[in-house]
């Protein structure tokens, strides 16, 4: 089983590259259309607070709000699920970061040249150059703010990537058949038992924060939760102001469908004001 993240910059084909690779491979696709569906009619996010925050820098504001919290809970709740399906394309969204330490999963980069990227978007959309520069230059700023703000990271950093692809003299069949080459290389597809056990894990822990946090809304500060699925164990840690919110932690933690037994590692600071 393979997840293949793809990251593009606007006029960088990288959307085309990523339905062919689709239509390729047959892997399931998540892309904004799909996620947002999801968000809105799964989850309950309005569809105001979808189109807020996707591959959007949120404004100063939006800093000391709670929404920005379950925004993104929600977005990584819903990859994690998606990606338990099989095989997968998930194209941006901050997936190269999502799914940066989990096993058999692939992160491409596609990239071009400013002049070119300019000269695809006045071809596609018929735009002038003034307004080609200014889309470029808006979704550049966008996407870049998206990944600071969620997720503490340079978009631009080579570093989350496996694959780098420059389009500049590369057709979308050419960059394709790489990451199709770099799939196969790399063994990705054989590390399906390690994947799948670790994508449990991290579904049970994100189902754990939406119980005690989204749900009843415990206050807890640095909330972490540990599973292990496969045995049904969860850790907690974290802090609260009152040894009762701690222990309604561990009981709502236990009603979550999956655990078995609660390891209880928290404790409640009455001094402690505000919460995460």
């Amino acid at each position: 089983m393979a997840i293949i993240t793809i990251s593009r910059q606007i006029g960088s084909l990288g959307t085309e590259i990523a339905k062919k690779l689709r239509e390729d491979l047959g892997f399931n696709y998540l892309d904004k259309q799909s996620l947002d569906e999801e968000l809105i009619q799964k989850y309950g996010i309005p569809e105001k607070k979808v189109e807020r925050y996707d591959e959007k820098k949120p404004g100063f504001w939006d800093t000391f709000s709670s929404d920005k919290d379950s925004y993104i809970h929600f977005v990584k709740t819903a990859m994690y699920k998606f990606a338990q399906q099989g095989n997968c394309l998930i194209i941006g969204r901050g997936g190269q970061f999502v799914f940066k330490d989990l096993p058999g999963a692939l992160h491409i980069r596609i990239i071009a040249p400013i002049a070119l990227r300019l000269e695809r978007i006045k071809k596609k959309y018929n735009y002038d150059d003034r307004l080609a520069d200014q889309v470029l230059r808006h979704s550049d700023h966008d996407r870049a703010g998206f990944h600071k703000f969620f997720f503490h990271t340079n978009w631009d950093n080579t570093d989350l990537y496996d694959l780098v692809i420059n389009t500049r003299l590369l057709s979308v069949e050419a960059a394709v058949q790489l990451i199709k080459d770099a799939l196969e290389s790399t063994g990705i597809m054989e590390q399906r038992v390690a994947q799948e056990s670790k994508l449990a894990d991290i579904c049970l822990s994100q189902e754990v924060i939406t119980s005690i946090i989204f749900m009843e809304k415990i206050p807890v500060q640095f909330l972490e939760v540990e599973a292990l699925a496969a045995s049904g164990v969860v850790t907690l840690r974290g802090a609260t102001m009152t040894a009762e919110d701690m222990a309604c932690c561990e009981a709502v933690t236990c009603k979550v469908p999956g655990v078995k037994e609660v390891i209880n590692e928290m404790h409640y600071i009455p001094a402690t004001y505000g919460t995460v």
